[in-house]
């Protein structure tokens, strides 16, 4: 009888602790595979094109949790790029080129700044994202194609 009531007793709590488990599972896949769709989902919309500056125009771009809109920027080699950066999320962001060492302020949520560089002197297609730790890896990632 001691035997039996162990025997169920222990597979009860394993089948309890199973489910537990999965959840946990099923919750972190859940969890980790939020910024994994938004990046899929930004990467769909494209960029619609972003001609920026290249003419001396001037592009607006919107930053949200985690990302740009649009994410592409073209521009003319050694030209002057002017973005206004639209921060319609709820955290600070900035934008910053690698490849030409520039980052705009910070801009807090609700706010917009206008933000001028260089593109670079050289064709190609170069990176920029958010410095805010952690956007970056989150998607918050976008090119600057310069022609």
């Amino acid at each position: 009888m001691t035997e039996s009531r162990q025997k169920g007793f222990g597979q009860e709590g394993l089948a309890g602790s199973l489910s537990r488990r999965a959840l946990l599972r099923r919750s972190a896949l859940f969890a980790l595979s939020i910024p994994v769709v938004s990046a899929a989902l930004a990467a769909c919309r494209g960029g619609g094109g972003g001609g920026g500056g290249g003419a001396g125009g001037k592009i607006t771009i919107e930053m949200s949790e985690y990302k740009f809109s649009p994410n592409t920027l073209t521009a003319a080699p050694g030209a002057t790029v002017t973005v206004t950066l639209k921060n319609v999320g709820a955290l600070q962001h900035d934008f910053h080129v690698d490849v030409v060492n520039v980052t705009s302020p910070l801009v807090d949520p609700g706010k917009s700044t206008d933000f001028s560089f260089t593109a670079p002197s050289q064709p190609g297609q170069y990176d920029f994202w958010c410095t805010v730790p952690g956007h970056k890896e989150l998607g918050m990632v976008g090119k600057l194609t310069v022609q």
